[in-house]
């Protein structure tokens, strides 16, 4: 298994523990998670994709509305600061 099938699963397993008290805890920990995919090379498309296969899967609740915060940050639908694939600085 390669180390970006290894990230998205961590998001996949983060995604099942979410909480109203650790959401926002969590999210942190997702978007550090994709900011390490974004680092690896990984494609935005690619990315988005995967994820958004991954949500399609779920049912309603906070697991789906997590996945579609970290979504957000992929696609740029965020604070720009928060935009993975735009022009931050590592």
């Amino acid at each position: 298994m390669s180390l970006s099938d290894k990230l998205f699963n961590q998001i996949k397993q983060l995604s099942t523990n979410i909480t109203e008290e650790n959401y926002y805890a969590c999210h942190e920990q997702g978007y550090d998670i994709l900011s390490k995919i974004k680092d690896l090379g990984i494609e935005q498309e690619y990315t988005y994709n995967l994820l958004f296969k991954y949500y399609n899967s779920l049912e309603d609740g906070l697991s789906k509305e997590w996945i579609a915060d970290l979504l957000d940050c992929i696609c740029g639908w965020c604070a720009p600061h928060k935009y993975i694939w735009g022009n931050r600085e590592k």
